[in-house]
């Protein structure tokens, strides 16, 4: 039998082992790098994903899905804003507007019963609203045959709304129609509420279809004024314009505003193109017209148009940015929004300036920004580029407001004009029809603008109600051409 050997071990080189502790360490680096990578791409992604579900969360709330993620670290204190009118006490009425004085005395310590020693008196002046019911007038109209005209005729008094009789002799007067359109179309109350608030208040008894059927003729007879401010608007020199969604029964919409200082025009379309603008406007608008950067607004039907682009999109997009980017992504947002800024305090200074000393700061900010934007420029950041390239789209329309003395650098009056809207789409559900599209657009237009020009709008509708010759206008009050 064969002797048995153990296996013969073949020992490495004093050099081999050195190449592959070698190898084995440059491994050890690069997996370490690796994980490295992969742990910051791993936090990333659950930061990511906490967001996204911060956001899920947060669009299924009802209460406040547009609130700011975080609280502003240096809040405004609540109240009147700086320049929002004179700060002061409630006045006191005049003796004439006091139509009663009540007086309490004092005979004794309401607690103990004890008599009483260094008495005086004191004054409070209470102003409350008193019990409201309605007018109710009872029309008496006479009617005859004409032999000469061949016609029947009737007498009608000033303050009628209609010649309704028998069954429809009942009617509504124009002041409750007017304060309905009010409530409906500027404050976004439903019908259904009006109804129950005039029960409640007034102790008038409506329905809410009733009021529904009454503003639909509102607003035909109120049409010849919207077509009037239609064409005032189109010869105003400054324009905010701006949309938002909106729904005619089941079918997409867009409810537009043009607003000016003066003159408020709505219009609900199912597109969104420029061609809506061209609509409204003309072709040949010759003001400035202030919205974002949608594309709608740079069609090169609007290409020879003046405008201005909204300083407060570009604001809030920079301030986004130079809080989310790292390292050296962070200094083209942050010297960006440093220009936008002086470019409004610019515009603040400007009457405090000369003509010399504001065009060498005006072409100082417009040198900065074309070098900083500048197409040879390669940003690796994409965000960044991305703006850079709009910025770059938008370069004509950034200054205007700088330019000329009435332009505003923000679409921030557009914007305040579309919240009643959104109101009215989130209480009432947008409109179910056409017609009521229509009859939207139409009186919130006319109460819009009635709200600007300081009249009252239940004199004014119930005026436009009880017409029966040329309606009031709106459109006296325009503001001067554009250039």
């Amino acid at each position: 039998m064969a002797p048995c050997y153990p296996p013969v071990v073949m020992r490495s080189s004093y050099e081999e082992l050195l190449r592959e502790n070698r190898r084995l360490r440059k491994e050890n680096q690069e997996l370490r790098a690796h994980l490295e990578k992969t742990q910051v791409q791993l936090k990333e992604a659950q930061t990511k994903i906490a967001a996204l579900e911060k956001e899920l969360r947060r669009r299924h709330r009802q209460a406040a899905p547009f609130s700011r993620d975080e609280s502003k670290p240096d809040p405004k204190p609540p109240g009147r804003r700086p320049g929002q009118g004179r700060f002061s006490r409630r006045e006191v009425p005049p003796e004439n507007k006091i139509q009663q004085t009540i007086a309490v005395p004092l005979e004794s310590c309401p607690y103990c019963g004890g008599s009483l020693t260094d008495c005086a008196t004191h004054e409070q002046v209470q102003i409350d609203l008193p019990p409201v019911e309605p007018v109710v007038i009872r029309f008496r109209t006479e009617s005859g045959y004409c032999p000469r005209c061949g016609k029947r005729v009737r007498s009608r008094h000033p303050d009628q709304v209609s010649e309704a009789t028998g069954a429809a002799g009942v009617s509504v007067g124009p002041r409750a129609k007017a304060l309905a359109a009010d409530l409906k179309h500027r404050l976004g109350i439903p019908y259904r509420k009006i109804a129950d608030l005039f029960e409640t208040a007034f102790g008038l008894e409506v329905t809410g279809s009733g009021l529904c059927q009454a503003e639909v003729r509102l607003a035909a007879k109120a049409e010849p004024i919207y077509e009037e401010l239609v064409e005032a608007i189109r010869c105003c020199a400054c324009v905010h314009v701006d949309e938002t969604g909106w729904r005619i029964g089941v079918l997409s919409a867009w409810l537009w505003v043009f607003t000016s200082r003066t003159i408020t025009v709505y219009t609900i379309d199912e597109s969104r193109s420029h061609e809506v603008v061209v609509e409204i406007l003309g072709e040949e608008f010759r003001g400035v017209l202030i919205s974002d950067c949608f594309t709608a607004y740079d069609h090169r039907a609007l290409a020879k148009w003046l405008k201005q682009k909204c300083f407060a999109h570009f604001l809030h997009e920079l301030s986004k940015l130079s809080q989310e980017k790292k390292r050296g992504a962070v200094r083209f947002p942050r010297e960006l929004l440093a220009i936008l800024r002086e470019a409004l305090e610019l515009k603040e200074n400007k009457p405090r300036l000369s003509e010399a000393e504001f065009q060498v700061c005006f072409r100082g900010l417009e040198e900065r920004l074309d070098a900083l934007i500048a197409e040879r420029r390669r940003f690796s950041d994409p965000d960044n580029a991305r703006l850079a390239k709009r910025l770059r789209k938008q370069r004509e329309h950034l200054f205007t407001f700088l330019e000329m003395e009435e332009v505003e650098a923000t679409n921030n009056q557009a914007e305040r004009a579309l919240r009643p809207a959104v109101i009215v789409r989130k209480t009432g559900g947008c409109n179910r029809t056409p017609a009521g599209a229509q009859t939207h657009s139409i009186l919130a237009s006319l109460l819009v603008t009635m709200k600007q020009q300081g009249q009252d709008p239940l004199d004014y509708l119930a005026k436009v109600l009880t017409a029966r010759g040329k309606l009031p206008s709106l459109a006296l009050q325009r503001s001067p051409p554009g250039a």
